[in-house]
C-alpha cells in the first residue's frame, strides 16, 4: 500500500482548540496536509497551519534530549491513518498563535470554530469529528474540575 507523510497541528488557545470544517470529509479537523518534496515536518505544520488558517504560530515543543544542530521537533503523537487506496502517517503537533488573523481557506474549508473540551463532546463522532481527533483534543484539553461542594454532595 502506498503511504504519503502529513503533518497536523492541534492548535491550543485558552483552553480551547481550532477546528476547521473540512468540505472533502465533511468534519471538524485541526489544520494539517501533506509534506512538500524535501520538506521537514514540523515546518510543513506550520506552514499548513498559516495556509489553512491564517494565524502565525508557534509548536509547543517537549522534547526528551536535543542534539545542537542536527535535532529538529518531535512529534507529539504519529499516526497510521487508512484511506481508500492509501494510507498516511500523520505527525502530530501542538501548537499555539502567535500573530495573524483568522482567516480560513475556503479553498479546502467551510469554516472555523475554536472549540472547548465540552463543545468537542457534543459533536457526533464518526459524524461529525473523527474519533481519533476527539481523543487527541479529549488528552490536550482540561476536564473542568468540579466544585468541591458538588463533589461532596455526589460522595
Amino acid at each position: 500500500m502506498r503511504r504519503e507523510f502529513t503533518a497536523t497541528v492541534y492548535l491550543i488557545d485558552n483552553e480551547r482548540t481550532l477546528l476547521l470544517y473540512h468540505k472533502k470529509h465533511r468534519k471538524w479537523l485541526p489544520p494539517g496536509g501533506h509534506l512538500e518534496p524535501n520538506e521537514v515536518p514540523h515546518l510543513a505544520a506550520i506552514r499548513e497551519a498559516r495556509e489553512e488558517t491564517g494565524l502565525e504560530i508557534e509548536l509547543i515543543e517537549e522534547e526528551n534530549v536535543w542534539v545542537e544542530k542536527i535535532s529538529i521537533p518531535r512529534p507529539y503523537l504519529c499516526l497510521l491513518e487508512p484511506l481508500e487506496d492509501h494510507e498516511h502517517i500523520d505527525l502530530i503537533y501542538v501548537g499555539r498563535p502567535i500573530g495573524g488573523t483568522l482567516n480560513p481557506c475556503v479553498q479546502e474549508t467551510e469554516g472555523a470554530h475554536w472549540y472547548t473540551r465540552e463543545e468537542v463532546g457534543r459533536l457526533e463522532r464518526g459524524r461529525d469529528i473523527f474519533e481519533d481527533t476527539y481523543q487527541i483534543i479529549s488528552h490536550l484539553l482540561p476536564r473542568k474540575p468540579v466544585p468541591s461542594d458538588l463533589a461532596s454532595a455526589q460522595g
